[in-house]
This record gives C-alpha cells, structure tokens and sequence, in this order.
C-alpha cells in the first residue's frame, strides 16, 4: 500500500525522528495590494468550504496570535520564542504567545480551553492521546478545507503526503495539519543501570523481566516507575488503541500484529484486563510507587531525574534524552534503554499521531496557519522551535546535523515541536564521543526498522462519536471514577471495582458506543 511503502522507504533511508506542533489565525474581508505574505499573495477564505475568495491577505494590521503546547516550559524557552517572534514581526506583521498544558494536567483542562472559549488560535493535538477526535466532536476545531491549507500554507501543502491528510479526515473534513515524520508507537524505558546490575539483570526485554525488576526495586524500597506500565502490557499481547474512542483510545483495543482480526477488544469483557490490574495491586502494595501518583503532576521524566524512581517509560527518544540528561547529572547511576517487548514487530505511527489545529474560535485563523507554514517549512524557524538557540544551545555541522553545546536551557525535541516536524529539514545529531547509551538507541533503532509489523486496517481507522455525544460524556466520567486507580493498583478490590466501573460504563451506554464503532470500522474497512 501507499502508506506502507512510503513508511518503509523513509525509514530504510533512515529518516527516523522525533515529536511535533503549532500555529493559528484570522480573516480579513479589506483587499489590499500591500500584501506581505510568506509565499507571495494569498486568496481569503473566511470559512472552509467558502469557495468565493474575497481578496488578497491584508498583513498590514498587527496581530496577537495564542497557541497551547503541551508539556512544561523550559527555562531559555522565552529567549527561543522572542527570536522566532522577530521572524514572524518581520515576515508576518505578528507576534506568537505560548501557553502549556502540562502532562498531568492537559487530560482535564485542555476540553475546558474551548467550553470557556478562550481566546487563542493554536493548539497541539493528536489522535487518541491528545483530544483530536474528542474535540472535533465537540465543534472546537475550525475544519480547514484544502482551498485554504493551500492558501494560507501552500508549503505545507507540498510536504505533507496525500496519506497524512487523508489519515486527519473526520467526516470528510480535515481539522489538523498532521506532522511528516516516522515514528515508532513502541514505547521502551530508560532505567539505572546501576540498578539493573544490583538487582542480577543484564536487561530488561520481557513484560515478566519487567515485572521481577519492579518487585526487586520495591523490596530495595525504591520505586520503579511513576505508575502503572498499562501501555507496556498491552502492548506485549498484540494490542493497540484505537483512535478516537474513550480514554484516548484505551477503552477498545484491537489486535494490531494480526491483520486478519477485525474484533475489538472492550476492556471490561476482557480477561487480560483484570489480569494486569491484580498484577498492579500486588506491586503498588509492594511499593513500587508512590500511593499519591494520582495527585502528582510530575513530568514523565521527572522521577528518573531526581532519583525519586528507577525508570520512566516513554518512546525511544525521549527515553535516550532524558537518559544521556541523567547520565550528565549522575554518572554513576548509568542509565540505559531496554525494550520490555523486544520480540513484538513494531508499529509505526500515524502522521495524525502529532498535529496542530486551529481554535475555531479564533479571530486570525488566515494569520495563524500562515504562522503554522513558517514553523513547519522554513528551515531558521524550524530549528529554532526544535534546536533552540545556534551558538547558545546547539551548533551545525554541515547542512543536515546538528551538536549539542548546551541542553539544560531548551533540549532538543523538548519543548512540544512535535505537531510541526518535518522529516525533509529535520537535522540529525552528530555524535563525537559516543557512549554506550547512543550505541544501545542506535542497535534498537536498527532493531525497529528491522522489524515492522504488517499494516493493519485500523491502523489509521479513527472513531467519529459525534453520533454518541451523550454517551461518550458519561462514559467518560464514570471512567474517572475508576480507571486510573485501577491500571495503577491503587483499589482495596480488584475484582469489585471492576464489577462497578462495569456496571457504570453500561448504565453511560458503552454499548451504544461500541455498536457505532463497529459500524464505522466496518464501512472504513470497506471504503479502503
């Protein structure tokens, strides 16, 4: 298949990176010929699907544009951003302010952003992890037709490939400008060495190695984690999320390493469900983390960093990042990468995984996607956002690598680029004095590539709830109540607080939302 083929050859080239996001704008109905724009003239189109274009883009008023990113800010964060400003003051006749949700907080305020109708343009989203289809259903994002992608981010338009946009659709329309990267939808985890080699283990590449070192850690009384590693146990039983559908995709898994299966798999008919949760209970009463993690809003990697855990789980770059980060910090504790699923071909993620919408809301959508064009497709902004600062943060070595000369203020990839990243101008490190850790990312990221799984068809299947509005809602809120105790270990009863948040899930109509899931997978199947 296209996508396929598209994948494999970026990765066989080696065109592997990481992470995204940006932009927003409005219009103006005033034709001028003063235009500036940053790819010559471009044509109004107030709403998407307006096909009668009113005139030429008036820059001449300044403009304020807002986005959200997700995450933390970092402490040089403001310094990069005002020299990105200066470009967009210059080329845009605008200034850019950025807002944070960060990662324990954007799953309960990021719908609250659009049912306050906040002022602001842009916002990073993704499907299934980061509220796209959720907030597509609830008429947040403003649908952008191809008229005006190619208006207002003709560049965008000829990088990203015909896949991604069709990957985005909702409905037939499209509500994200989805990044062009390959990325691997395998999570690993950094883990101190020095622990590993305490505790008898060379490595960690089994769901039940994983398991051993969590209790060995607990029994040290250290924790191993910051919570439960759900991601990592479903993952080891052939299963993804699907997208679009409660709790960003977790509500319904299907089996991504079997093309041939079409069932979904609820969670609460399932076996293995209650299975991991027992498991949980046993390591959280053990200790393996702390029993206030459903307070905590640490970062991801925030344990590793100041020793409070023995591990974090996150993709393979940022697990390398944050790891090289420790190993600065504290050599002797050695962090390494291990991969707990090691013998699961990996899965490749879709282009929609990282994205940036614009608010529908907003009163500078034209503005704010030619904004969304310059981050996405010029090269000085580009490393800016990913980089930071040339002299300061990082240096180039030749036209497509890059040196790290600081980290600590910005970070490579560290700051929620992610929506925007662009495999064609993407640089690449340049390692001088490598270590075992970049010589353990690169063997598993040679394993990765060696290694893809068989596309399956829901691989880039995404549930439209907007015909379940209500019961998406409520089954949503009951899932509050229960879930995250649940994949964490932190409930007296397993098998009663599973029989309630059953009988919740089934009183909000979960069964209303699995018939319509059905229904659209199979008229997906169908279509393509």
């Amino acid at each position: 298949m296209k996508k396929s083929m598209k994948k494999m050859l970026a990765l066989l080239l080696g065109v592997t990176m990481l992470i995204s996001m940006l932009a927003g704008c409005g219009s103006s109905k005033d034709t001028k010929d003063n235009t500036k724009t940053s790819s010559g003239s471009a044509t109004n189109n107030g709403a998407a699907g307006n096909n009668d274009a009113v005139g030429v883009v008036d820059t001449s008023k300044h403009v304020d544009l807002k986005m959200y990113l997700i995450g933390d800010r970092t402490p040089d964060f403001d310094e990069v951003y005002g020299k990105i400003n200066k470009i967009l003051e210059q080329k845009l006749n605008c200034s850019l302010s950025v807002n944070f949700l960060s990662w324990g907080e954007h799953d309960t305020k990021y719908s609250l952003l659009f049912s306050s109708q906040e002022n602001f343009d842009l916002i990073f989203t993704a499907s299934s992890w980061c509220h796209y289809e959720q907030t597509v259903a609830l008429g947040g994002f403003y649908p952008m037709s191809e008229e005006f992608i190619k208006t207002y981010a003709p560049d965008i338009w000829k990088v990203v490939p015909e896949v991604a946009w069709n990957q985005a659709k909702i409905n037939d329309q499209i509500y994200m400008v989805p990044n062009y990267q390959n990325e691997f939808g395998q999570d690993v985890i950094a883990v101190r060495g020095d622990l590993l080699k305490k505790y008898g283990f060379k490595n960690i590449t089994t769901w039940e190695e994983l398991m051993s070192f969590y209790k060995a850690c607990a029994a040290d009384g250290i924790y191993a984690s910051q919570g439960g590693p759900w991601y990592q146990y479903f993952q080891s039983q052939g299963l993804s999320t699907t997208g679009g559908v409660p709790k960003a995709g977790e509500l319904y898994l299907y089996h991504t390493q079997d093309p041939s299966d079409l069932k979904f798999t609820y969670l609460l008919d399932w076996d293995g469900f209650t299975k991991y949760c027992k498991e949980m209970k046993e390591l959280a009463d053990a200790g393996s983390w702390s029993p206030d993690i459903l307070n905590s809003y640490d970062e991801r990697q925030t344990g590793l960093l100041t020793g409070r855990t023995a591990s974090m789980i996150w993709n393979l770059g940022s697990c390398r990042l944050y790891a090289k980060q420790a190993n600065a910090e504290k050599p002797d504790w050695n962090v390494t990468i291990c991969d707990p699923v090691s013998s699961q071909p990996k899965k490749v993620n879709s282009y929609i995984n990282n994205g940036v919408a614009i608010n529908a809301s907003s009163k500078n959508k034209e503005r704010a996607m030619m904004v969304l064009n310059e981050f996405y497709t010029n090269p000085e902004v580009f490393d800016l956002a990913m980089l930071g600062i040339k002299g300061k943060h990082w240096e180039a070595v030749g036209d497509k690598e890059y040196k790290i000369i600081d980290e600590s203020g910005y970070g490579v990839s560290s700051n929620c680029n992610w929506g925007w990243n662009n495999a064609n101008i993407t640089r690449t490190e340049s390692i001088e004095n490598r270590t075992a850790l970049d010589d353990t990312h690169d063997t598993l990221l040679a394993g990765f590539n060696n290694n893809i799984k068989a596309e399956h068809a829901y691989d880039g299947f995404n549930f439209d709830s907007n015909k379940v509005t209500t019961q998406v809602s409520a089954v949503e809120a009951a899932l509050g109540n229960y879930y995250d105790p649940l994949v964490n270990g932190l409930v007296d009863d397993v098998d009663k607080a599973i029989a309630e948040l059953k009988a919740a899930l089934e009183s909000a109509g979960v069964r209303d939302i699995q018939a319509e899931l059905e229904k659209q997978a199979a008229e997906y199947v169908a279509k393509n």
